[in-house]
This record gives structure tokens, C-alpha cells and sequence, in this order.
């Protein structure tokens, strides 16, 4: 791989401070590379949709969903060209020619196959689209693609039988994608439950929960906005509360799945995974203990909640 399509990608991942992003770091050299290739092929369409498209008008929206789709479903033919050893040159908006490169150098002839970029191409097909989530059901449908691709992609690196002419072939001991489900929607619902006030104050297009579950609590996609600008927002703090407890299942299965893949992974390998569940497993317990830290007004003491997570995880920001 040319140093530049690496650096390209290392630089866009590196934008996104997610805990993911600060997790990789630790990698080995060939696994970083890896997992910041494939990190970078699926930001670059997430962030379109969610910093391009969603924060548009409804009416602006509308008049630019068939090219939002366009967008997506060229991101996803890019992606498959360059792991079938075919990457795009010159000018792409879908895909950026760097990060199409590094794909095919990272992955082509692998077994990884095209499986979690369909997904997360199938997510974001929805958001554009901006399908309500009725049921748990739909949810759960959702997060193949928003969080278990990417969650399997990781495992996938971390696992991956590397370091020899032979190519590439995943070391997991079951589909990536069965080995993180778990863990991916534990970290998924901390995540919203951590930002629901945030999100919820930018409009319910950027709200993914279930109609459902938000009835429950006398809640509405368009109603999240108004409960957040209420001092006191009672109903969600309710749903913050469920959401938190919701989570502990998929945190115990995680957790299992963990202690099953840590004998087949490198040391630093292992340390990666596992600091990675310790921050979400940090915020989860911040948010049982107190929720309503995450609907502070305060910025400053939201992110007192995040940093004090990745210190538990040893990870420095």
C-alpha cells in the first residue's frame, strides 16, 4: 500500500475520535492498517448521510434523496470493485480513489467478502429513506448494517490469519458478524443512551429507536425534540433508563463471546478488545449509576462521562 492512501485514510478515521478509532491505535502495524482501511471505506458514507444529507431541510431532503441513493448504491459498487482488485481512478465522489486503493490492498483475495459493506449500504439506504422504526424487530434489522458490520470487520482484522504469501482468511471460529452481534448493539445502546439528549435536540430524523418503545414512555420521534428542551426532561430520563438496562443482556453475551475469542488472538490483539468493551462498559456503568449525567446541559459534563471511561480503559485521548 502507497503510504499516502494510508495516511489518507489514517487522517479520516483519525477526524471521527470515535472509541473505536482510539481502540485501533494499539494494533499491530499490519492489523492497523487493516482496520484503519476499512474504517475509512465505511465513514466516508456514513458521514455523508448523517453530516450531508440528514442535516438538510425536510423539504431540501426530499429534493435530494434520489441522489443521496445514487450516492450510496455507487459507494457500494466501488467498494466491491476494490475488493475484487479493481479500485476506481481519478475523481470519486462514492468512494475516494486513496481509500478504494488501500482496499483492494488490504483485502483483495481475502475472504472478508462484500457481506458488511451491503449491510451498512442497506442502513444507510434506510436512512435516506428515513424509515421509522416500529418495532425492536426493525431495530435490530438496522443494526446488521449501522453497527455489527463494522463491529465484524473489526473482529475479522483482529482475528485475521495474517503475515504470510498465502492470502488472507478469517480466524474466527464463527460468520465475524455472529461473533460480534452482541457486543456491537451493547455498544450501539450506550451510545445512544449517552447521547439521547443530543440527538434528540437535532431532530428526530437522527433518532433510531423504535416507535414502540418510545410509546412507552408517552415519547414521539417529533416529541423528543420538545421533552429535550424541557429543564427537567422526565420521559427521558425513563427512556435513558431502559435503554441502560436493555443493554446489560447484550453486555453479558458480549462479554461471553470475548472470553471465547481471547485464546485464538495476539496479546495486543486481546488488549484491543478488550479495552474496547471496557470504555462502553465504563459509560453503561456511569449510566445506571447516574443518567443524569447524560442529560446535563453541560457539554463539559457529558464528556466528563466519556473521558473518565476511556481512563478506565487506560486509553489516552
Amino acid at each position: 500500500m502507497a503510504d499516502s492512501d494510508l495516511d489518507y485514510c489514517l487522517e479520516l478515521t483519525k477526524r471521527s475520535g470515535s472509541n473505536l478509532w482510539l481502540v485501533g491505535r494499539a494494533l499491530p502495524k499490519a492489523r492497523r492498517a487493516m482496520f484503519v482501511t476499512a474504517y475509512a471505506s465505511m465513514r466516508v458514507v456514513d458521514d455523508f448521510v448523517d453530516d450531508d444529507f440528514a442535516v438538510q431541510a425536510p423539504e431540501r431532503r426530499a429534493a435530494l434523496r434520489k441522489s443521496a441513493h445514487d450516492r450510496v448504491e455507487g459507494w457500494r459498487q466501488a467498494v466491491a470493485g476494490a475488493l475484487a482488485g479493481a479500485p476506481q481512478e481519478g475523481e470519486g465522489d462514492a468512494l475516494d480513489p486513496p481509500i478504494a486503493r488501500a482496499l483492494t490492498d488490504q483485502f483483495h483475495g481475502s475472504d472478508i467478502g462484500t457481506g458488511p459493506w451491503d449491510a451498512l449500504a442497506d442502513a444507510m439506504h434506510r436512512d435516506v429513506d428515513e424509515v421509522p422504526f416500529e418495532t425492536w424487530a426493525d431495530f435490530q434489522e438496522y443494526c446488521e448494517g449501522a453497527t455489527v458490520a463494522p463491529a465484524s470487520i473489526f473482529l475479522y482484522v483482529l482475528a485475521a490469519k495474517v503475515g504470510s504469501e498465502a492470502p488472507i482468511r478469517s480466524g474466527l471460529p464463527a460468520p465475524p458478524a455472529d461473533c460480534a452481534r452482541d457486543m456491537a448493539v451493547f455498544c450501539y445502546l450506550v451510545h445512544i443512551a449517552r447521547d439521547l439528549l443530543k440527538d434528540a435536540a437535532q431532530g428526530a430524523n437522527l433518532i433510531t429507536l423504535p416507535d414502540t418503545l418510545l410509546a412507552r414512555h408517552g415519547l414521539s420521534r417529533a416529541g423528543l425534540a420538545a421533552g429535550a428542551s424541557e429543564q427537567n426532561p422526565t420521559k427521558l430520563k425513563d427512556l435513558l433508563v431502559e435503554l441502560t438496562n436493555h443493554a446489560t443482556p447484550y453486555r453479558e453475551r458480549g462479554e461471553t463471546w470475548r472470553e471465547r475469542l481471547t485464546p485464538i488472538l495476539g496479546a495486543r490483539e486481546a488488549m484491543a478488545l478488550r479495552a474496547l468493551l471496557t470504555v462502553y462498559g465504563a459509560l453503561h456503568d456511569g449510566l445506571l449509576k447516574d443518567p443524569d449525567r447524560a442529560l446535563s446541559r453541560d457539554p463539559a459534563v457529558r464528556e466528563r462521562l466519556r473521558r473518565e471511561a476511556l481512563g478506565a480503559a487506560e486509553i489516552p485521548l
